[in-house]
């Protein structure tokens, strides 16, 4: 009997895989998924939340995946790449969260309005007939519904934007902000084409720099810039407050990280097994990671130190912080680009912070630590983005953790138009600690579940004060 074609494998896939996640959500009392309007407030975590087993949460990223591949095939090459170059989708949500229109709509019980109504509410105004397109544009992507003609109401999407303001916050980033960025992308690598530079980006090109190549104003990165523009940063907060809320990325998957395969670093910090570690959470901003693990392992720390550039958000998280963690839990103001002014810690945490830089600053955040990392003892632990190999995705894909490949190559492209850095891949990561020079020694570099999340731990094994 012939193997079946690669589209009915793949079909037979998707209904097997989302048999699975329907019986989870049935068996939990869960809603299934939906484009009506309630769904958005009856799925607080949708469709499958964070507390699902490992194996549904696999069988929902296959139905994903499987799904769009079958789509993409029947498709065809032609209109498949059509369908992905088209900018119409974007036009229609930069209007919807520009012109605020999700919030014309009242979430109460079945409300509809007009396309006149809609269209006066509008700042800028435009006109009704232009609204009527952009609408029922949206309303193909199922985003609001025209229950009859003339009248608008709310999808799932459409509740979701007008009621959750950091999702409203990161579509608005990503069409105002990010699309003219990556459409002058080609223009700056193609002017600065072996730059490492923050500045030397699509973002500055379409944002900021006025074509000035000698004005100093000029060179500064995207974290510079956004200060002196409040409504963009606003923005960009947004956005990353959303993105800390993602499966995989949240906080306490990384102290679960230290639990499940890093706990030796805490328990092992002496001859004995005795002392306490010290930690300094370097970049930590206002600290979530080191109250958690500090409220997780407190018979395992001694000292976590939260270091941050920035001196207000250090001052703030410093007077919230809860009593009970003062102890443990302390801030300081810090660069990480200076010498690390706290010696002999066991651990030197970095948490997502090197995607936002290319290699030539990456070794200065390396080598900004050699003086205080005490030989054989001092470990630099980075938690961040770890693209798989080839056989690295096989791997995951047979152990039930498949990785979204797609997502990780996306944010690795943004990282270049946003920042002129890189997520990275594990040769990534082991030629940066070649480039930081001797001392270092990489144990360790792989995924962390199959998030995108990944860990990287290096010995300090060159003397004392090496730099």
């Amino acid at each position: 009997m012939p193997e079946p074609s690669r589209i009915v494998h793949l079909a037979t896939q998707v209904a097997a895989n989302t048999a699975k996640v329907d019986a989870y959500l049935t068996a939990n009392s869960l809603p299934s998924p939906s484009f009506a309007a309630d769904y958005a407030t009856a799925a607080s975590e949708s469709p499958i939340p964070s507390s699902a087993p490992a194996e549904i949460k696999a069988a929902h990223q296959a139905v994903l995946r499987d799904a769009l591949e079958l789509h993409q095939l029947m498709l065809g090459p032609r209109e498949h790449l059509n369908n992905i170059s088209t900018p119409n989708y974007l036009l229609t949500q930069l209007a919807i969260v520009r012109l605020n229109l999700a919030n014309a709509i009242p979430l109460t019980g079945n409300s509809q309005v007009t396309f006149s109504h809609l269209a006066a509410s509008t700042s800028p105004s435009i006109p009704e007939k232009q609204i009527r397109k952009i609408i029922r544009h949206a309303v193909a992507q199922r985003v609001f519904t025209e229950p009859y003609p003339g009248v608008v109401s709310h999808s799932a999407a459409s509740a979701l934007l007008a009621t959750d303001p950091d999702l409203a916050g990161w579509i608005h980033w990503l069409v105002s902000d990010c699309w003219p960025a990556a459409y002058r992308a080609l223009d700056a690598m193609a002017r600065w084409p072996d730059s490492e530079e923050p500045h030397h980006t699509g973002f500055a090109l379409a944002h900021y720099h006025d074509g000035n190549f000698t004005n100093p104003d000029n060179n500064i990165s995207l974290f510079d810039f956004l200060p002196r523009d409040p409504a963009r940063a606003s923005r960009f907060a947004a956005g990353m407050r959303l993105y800390a809320k993602r499966p995989g990325v949240q906080v306490r998957y990384s102290v679960e990280g230290w639990l499940d395969g890093w706990k030796w670093l805490l328990t092992s910090s002496s001859s004995s097994g005795k002392e306490r570690a010290k930690v300094v959470d370097i970049g930590g901003s206002h600290g979530q990671f080191a109250q958690l693990l500090a409220q997780t392992c407190p018979n395992l720390i001694q000292q976590i130190i939260v270091q941050d550039i920035d001196a207000a958000t250090i001052s703030r998280a410093s007077s919230s912080l809860p009593e009970s963690l003062a102890k443990q839990v302390t801030y300081m103001t810090h660069d990480f680009f200076k010498p690390q002014p706290v010696p002999h810690a066991r651990v030197y945490f970095f948490r997502y912070c090197f995607h936002n830089w290319s290699d030539k600053y990456a070794v200065q955040m390396l080598n900004a630590l050699k003086g205080a990392m005490k030989k054989g003892y001092s470990y630099v632990v980075i938690n961040d983005v770890v693209i798989p190999s080839k056989e690295e995705l096989d791997d995951l894909e047979r152990d039930g953790r498949p990785v979204d490949l797609v997502g990780l190559r996306t944010s690795d492209l943004a990282m270049a138009y946003l920042f002129n850095a890189s997520d990275r891949e594990r040769s990534d990561w082991e030629r940066l600690f070649e480039l930081a020079g001797p001392g270092f020694r990489v144990e360790r570099c792989d995924m962390v579940g199959g998030a995108g999340m990944g860990i990287v731990v290096a010995l300090w094994v060159g003397e004392e004060g090496d730099s």
